[in-house]
């Protein structure tokens, strides 16, 4: 296998072969390694490269499959990790000069269950400050820059994974999810992100202060639908470490993989998504539209009336629930956060106790209204993103010009590049970004899809039969050529 292998090769190949002999763990790990060593300080994926770690986990991972010992599809398969999620022994810093030093005693749920299923940790993620913001420009850990034009944003806060898996420097990485932040990178880099119902998977040791705790989400990127599949099925389930984790059972992601949609019912929610979406967004969304109905689903439109509040009840629920984990570290060191980011956390302190529970009750009304779609339908379908990758200048000054309008990427409520992903972190929806397409400048466009709590297998079923028919995933972005 040489480098530009890399770029064709899925995890799902990649375990098939490693399982049958044909490939070797620590050749792969090597190769990625050096792959990581070429691209990545033009990237900016990756904060910490493990790679005497990784090389080891390989070295074990190939000689027990030598010996017979294979446990499965992620044995041997690397894999990276957000920056704010622990490794034991490997640095954490949440994006954060806080925590620039910090180096865990012990694994997050998440990494640990990956560990277990044979997975080689190449290192930790670029991301935003704290999580906090859509660009992954980071004031201290630099820019991560998108692989099909790297002089666009990745988008964030999980900008590093997205950017680091579509340039195959890993073949998976896990991340977070507060409004968008799985989704959003996702659809900007081209390839699959998944944020599964809100207690599917634990969060036990994401680092404090990274989201809100009712909105924040762990979540999958990979390169197809079948390879989320199979990362999804090593970390899901109940974890008594997190009080918040879900005692659902978990079904055989890849079992219903390829049952296709013949006769199942999309909503398109009337108004919200249309009024927002850009030109070559709306575009990419009507044929993928078309190509659902053309796999057998039924499409019909659905209203969700009030979905419009969630630009202002988003902020008020995250913010102060973010602030709280974060209060001890201000106080002590206001100095080591970025101007901005220490303003929205003054400003999230002044937030009164009436608007946080008046927006927790409008929170219930909106998991009411997207219950009673989903007693019509099976699924939603939307786009992830109003708007393709904005280039990292319009992102600093928050404007971006598109189809001869100006927009405004930042506001007081949910930022513009969030608008279509937030609602379904209020709601805990189970929700999936996957390629639908290519503005004329080639930049990636991505489609959510969504289902009904703890019906994951059905959301991979759907965005893989769409994937496959479509065929959008075959492309690899300029950078990784």
């Amino acid at each position: 296998m040489t480098d530009h292998d890399l770029t064709g090769l899925t995890l799902a190949d990649a375990a098939a072969r490693i399982r049958g002999k044909e490939l070797s763990p620590v050749e792969l790990t090597e190769l990625m390694l050096a792959r990581i060593e070429r691209l990545n300080p033009e990237l900016v994926a990756y904060v910490t490269v493990a790679r005497e770690e990784a090389l080891a986990d390989a070295r074990e991972a190939e000689a027990e499959i030598r010996d017979g010992k294979h446990r499965g599809p992620l044995h041997g398969i690397p894999l990276s990790i957000k920056d704010n999620i622990a490794t034991r022994g490997i640095r954490t810093t949440a994006g954060s000069k806080v925590l620039e030093d910090c180096v865990p005693d012990h694994d997050a749920t998440v990494v640990a269950r990956v560990r277990e299923a044979g997975a080689v940790i190449l290192g930790k993620t670029n991301m935003h400050e704290w999580a906090n913001g859509g660009t992954t420009i980071n004031p201290f850990y630099g820019t991560t820059r998108n692989p099909w034009d790297t002089e666009r944003i990745a988008g964030g806060s999980s900008g590093g994974s997205a950017a680091g898996l579509a340039a195959s420097l890993c073949l998976g990485s896990i991340g977070t999810d507060n409004g968008g932040s799985v989704r959003n990178p996702a659809s900007l880099c081209g390839t699959v992100g998944f944020k599964p119902t809100y207690g599917r998977i634990s969060r036990f040791g994401h680092v404090p202060g990274d989201g809100g705790f009712s909105t924040n989400h762990l979540g999958v990127f990979s390169k197809t639908v079948r390879d989320c599949a199979l990362i999804l099925q090593a970390i899901a389930g109940k974890d008594s470490k997190d009080p918040n984790s879900a005692d659902e059972p978990v079904p055989d992601y890849e079992d219903s993989i390829d049952g296709g949609i013949e006769g199942l019912r999309v909503g398109i929610v009337k108004d919200y998504f249309d009024r927002y979406m850009t030109r070559s967004v709306r575009e990419a969304f009507v044929a993928a539209r078309r190509q659902l109905e053309g796999l057998g689903a039924k499409l019909m439109e659905v209203e969700v009336p009030h979905i419009d509040t969630t630009r202002f009840v988003w902020p008020c629920i995250t913010r102060p629930e973010n602030v709280v984990e974060n209060l001890p570290y201000i106080k002590a060191r206001p100095r080591d956060y970025s101007p901005r980011l220490l303003l929205q956390n003054v400003g999230a302190m002044l937030i009164p106790a009436e608007a946080y529970v008046t927006a927790q009750r409008i929170r219930r009304m909106l998991c009411r209204e997207f219950d009673e779609v989903f007693e019509q339908v099976d699924l939603i379908a939307a786009p992830t993103a109003a708007v393709p990758a904005p280039t990292i200048e319009e992102s600093k000054r928050a404007v971006m010009e598109v189809d001869g309008q100006e927009i405004r990427l930042e506001g007081t409520g949910v930022n513009f590049r969030s608008l279509f992903t937030t609602p379904l972190n209020l709601t805990g929806l189970p929700a999936l970004s996957v390629n639908c397409g290519f503005t004329a400048g080639g930049l990636p466009i991505g489609l959510q899809i969504v289902g009904s709590r703890f019906r994951e297998e059905r959301v991979l079923r759907a965005a893989h039969a769409y994937e496959q028919a479509a065929g959008w995933h075959r492309r690899t972005p300029p950078v990784a050529g």
